[in-house]
């Protein structure tokens, strides 16, 4: 990103963006801090000055003295028990109990102690009720007759406190499509320039992670060679996002614990991803793969009592081995070393693309953020946002005549990523041409699906062997997203 590049971001969007270097040198990663925490630090420590040794002594400061370790649990419950308030910065997420009319959540920093929230906490800041909020937690200890209770009663959230989808649109048409994508990358904290993301197949890798986060149920299959960051993105950018590092996964944690009558992560999240998938195994494999083949299809499920629809995407991550030149060495199989569960062609078909992670390059100090971009929880909030605006959506069903294929799941699923790389590059859906749409968003959703029917064309001889062509000629039939009804025969 060029010097003039970099003044024209901050002079637009001014407080909404941050030097995107800071973070890597400010040794909050080892740390375990998110990155949309880390930078709201930064910026709160900085104050409009200059990013020095005393500033960035002062962020790590903060956060040893308020992010305690393991060791300190026992001595912050005896602090309370005489009397002081503890403060901890931690990620507060509070339960509602209807059957005994109570707020309450549960500190990580005191060992999983249960604490009450005080009402006013939950009104001054709603969105602790929609899926929570990292900040500053202070607590407190009252006695009573049967013991005593710990009580939040004082909280500072450390992420962006409002957002304005309207305005981030409109001040989109400030800058032509190559400086916006560099934006973006600059966002995530990589380098769009150089030997970072400076080439086409590279941009467009790593913009295809980013979907599930703008849209709805978007499911994706990335294989990548190991050190291309999926962990990071996917486990420090958003809020939203929840990464699985591999082992044994129950339904009790996808879908509803039925002894703590608690709702899965897919009612949690806006993506859910299965990293190291190669390692992944599912307690009670047939009754999880049912649900999760059920959830990836429409979108809901049962678990005993209990029915939900959700809207989080599913995102496996597996490594790939790669030849020379840089190229999945088995391309006709590439599901090949991955467990037996991963391989039905049922499930696979319920996956809308491949990402092919073998175009991104390996982690280095290259390919780190040297420009300017968006605070990661202000653009989390955007993209969290951009989930619900469906005139995205409604653009790309007036369109789907386009999509050459009569199988169901192709079109949707390539009428949702279509739909997610529109909201990515053009927010301001009024400037985008017919041919922006075709090149940027509707051929890239296309590449990605037929990626994924190649593999099941190899796998599965039921799959019928076809390329999917784009249509110029417009058709009076319109597609929607949504699933058809499931219908039942009467006896």
């Amino acid at each position: 990103m060029n010097q003039e590049l970099k003044i024209k971001v901050l002079e637009v969007y001014e407080s909404a963006c941050i030097d995107k270097s800071l973070y890597s040198s400010s040794g909050l990663n080892e740390q375990s801090i998110p990155v949309f925490v880390g930078e709201w630090l930064i910026d709160r420590q900085m104050k409009g000055g200059d990013w020095d040794e005393d500033v960035k002594q002062q962020v790590i400061g903060f956060v040893k003295k308020f992010m305690p370790s393991k060791d300190d649990v026992e001595d912050l419950k005896q602090r309370l028990r005489n009397g002081d308030n503890v403060s901890v910065l931690e990620y507060i997420s509070p339960k509602v109990n209807l059957e005994r009319d109570q707020t309450f959540l549960e500190s990580g920093s005191l060992g999983n102690q249960k604490v009450y929230i005080e009402e006013y906490l939950l009104t001054k800041f709603p969105r602790l009720l929609k899926g929570g909020l990292w900040g500053l937690a202070i607590y407190s200890y009252i006695r009573n007759d049967k013991g005593g209770e710990v009580w939040l009663n004082e909280f500072k959230p450390l992420q962006a406190a409002a957002i304005d989808f309207e305005d981030y649109a409109e001040k989109r048409s400030e800058f032509d499509l190559e400086e916006w994508i560099q934006i973006i990358i600059n966002s995530l904290g990589y380098n769009a320039a150089g030997d970072g993301y400076s080439t086409k197949p590279k941009r467009q890798a790593l913009l295809t992670r980013l979907l599930p986060f703008v849209q709805k149920r978007v499911n994706l299959f990335e294989l990548a060679p190991k050190g291309t960051g999926k962990s990071f993105l996917f486990g420090q950018f958003s809020r939203y996002s929840r990464l699985i590092e591999g082992g044994a996964v129950s339904p009790a944690v996808l879908f509803y614990n039925e002894n703590t009558k608690t709702p899965g992560l897919f009612t949690q999240f806006d993506v859910v991803v299965f990293d190291e998938a190669q390692s992944l195994s599912f307690a009670s494999p047939d009754e999880t793969v049912a649900k999760l083949k059920g959830y990836l299809e429409q979108g809901k499920y049962s678990k005993g009592k209990f029915t939900v629809s959700a809207d989080s995407g599913a995102v496996f991550i597996a490594n790939v081995q790669i030849d020379s030149k840089g190229l999945p060495t088995n391309k006709n199989n590439l599901f090949g070393e991955l467990p037996e569960i991963l391989q039905e062609s049922a499930l696979l078909d319920r996956i809308h693309g491949i990402l092919p992670g073998w175009n991104l390059p390996r982690m280095s100090t290259d390919a780190l953020s040297k420009g300017v971009g968006f605070k990661a929880d202000f653009l989390g909030e955007i993209f969290h946002s951009m989930r619900n605006r469906i005139e995205f959506d409604k653009y790309v069903e007036e369109r789907s005549y386009m999509i050459g294929s009569k199988d169901f799941r192709d079109v949707r699923a390539i009428m949702r990523m279509a739909a997610g790389f529109l909201k990515l590059l053009f927010p301001n859906l009024s400037s985008v041409t017919e041919k922006e749409f075709i090149d940027y968003c509707l051929t890239p959703a296309i590449d990605l699906r037929q990626r994924l029917r190649d593999q099941l064309i190899y796998m599965d001889s039921e799959f019928k062997n076809y390329q999917i062509e784009i249509i110029s000629e417009k058709s009076d039939v319109i597609i929607s997203m949504e699933e058809p009804e499931e219908v039942t025969s009467e006896k």
